[in-house]
């Protein structure tokens, strides 16, 4: 939900520059969907591992938001499936399997 905010919040074809109400649309719609997605807490020690990804994946263009992502399905065995539109997660080497998944464009 974090990529999807900043998606909407900045890019101009959606957003106005100072009107934030289409992006935060995003938490009203996770919010009246609680079936369909799971809000979840993020990692242990996420913001010093966060730091450490992203330094291990300097050559990728992860974001952190990308990077707290990345630790919250890798900490979870449970997670088998990544939903993105960032192909470059798909470089990050999981503790298990999970399969990195991008819509057709």
């Amino acid at each position: 939900m974090g990529e999807t905010y900043t998606k909407l919040r900045y890019d101009r074809r959606i957003s106005g520059r100072s009107d934030a109400r289409t992006a935060l649309s995003v938490f009203g719609l996770i919010a009246a969907s609680s079936g369909l997605f799971e809000v979840r807490d993020i990692p242990q020690l996420s913001y010093r591992r966060s730091i450490e990804l992203l330094a291990k994946y300097v050559d990728q263009a992860f974001s952190w938001v990308d990077a707290i992502v990345l630790l919250t399905a890798d900490d979870d065995r449970q997670v088998n499936q990544l939903l993105t539109v960032d192909a470059s997660l798909a470089v990050y080497h999981f503790s298990h399997e999970v399969a990195v998944s991008i819509p057709a464009q």
